[in-house]
């Protein structure tokens, strides 16, 4: 099932997606892992011109696309509301994850996401936490990150530095640099036990958007450790 998830999901990330050849019966035998880790939106989008389209596991695909491009927009609202809010108490987040990778997909709705993941620098972090715990700011489902836990390598000023400024909505955030965000999305991927699919297609889809003058020392960063965690996520991903 593993090997037909990675089949289904091969380059369901780019503007031009590979022919796929697969049948009903596969499709139909891993519909609930697609539903499950949140891929049905890119597996509906590499069959919506098919003959499997009209298949029941196609449905089911289609309709967890359809819910995904309802809650796209309404997280975008809930996003610029909880900047909004934040920037009033002179209060600079950074957007992780989620909503910061999602433009690097055909449609946002192809990326869902839950939570809101927003990092603070540890002076700013209890001031934040009281903004987030307000009436207004409850039901936005923010998960708050006091700066970055040793795994990533990355202190708040590094990431603070090269970070770029991002819209969403009728708000400006910041969000990591490329470089950094492929640490973190690979080093995120292996913290939380390896077992998404779609965080591998955040890796791929990061790594074809990236520049000419794209800096893999700054990605890498100078601990072996972490260089050696981040090789093997992108090893992983061009594999699967």
């Amino acid at each position: 099932s593993g090997e037909l998830v990675a089949h289904l999901l091969n380059g369901a990330w780019r503007q031009l997606i590979p022919e796929l050849k697969t049948t009903t019966e596969e499709l139909t035998a891993v519909a609930p892992q697609l539903l499950g880790s949140g891929s049905s939106g890119l597996v509906w989008r590499r069959i919506n011109h098919t003959d499997l389209q009209n298949s029941p596991a196609a449905f089911d695909l289609k309709q967890a696309y359809r819910l995904q491009s309802l809650y796209a927009g309404l997280h975008e609202i809930k996003i610029q509301q909880a900047i909004e809010l934040l920037h009033a108490a002179q209060i600079e987040p950074v957007l992780l994850k989620g909503r910061a990778i999602a433009d690097l997909y055909p449609e946002r709705a192809l990326r869902p996401y839950g939570d809101i993941d927003l990092c603070f620098k540890e002076q700013q972090y209890a001031s934040a936490l009281a903004v987030l715990d307000t009436p207004e700011c409850r039901e936005f489902n923010v998960d708050p990150h006091k700066e970055l836990d040793r795994l990533y390598g990355l202190s708040f000023d590094e990431l603070l530095a090269s970070s770029q400024i991002k819209k969403v909505g009728k708000a400006t955030v910041l969000v990591p640099c490329l470089e950094h965000h492929l640490r973190i999305l690979c080093l995120h991927f292996l913290k939380h036990g390896a077992w998404r699919p779609l965080s591998l297609c955040d890796v791929a889809a990061a790594l074809e958007s990236r520049s000419e003058s794209f800096n893999w020392d700054r990605c890498l960063g100078n601990d072996k450790l972490i260089t050696d965690w981040v090789a093997c996520t992108i090893g992983l991903a061009h594999s699967l």
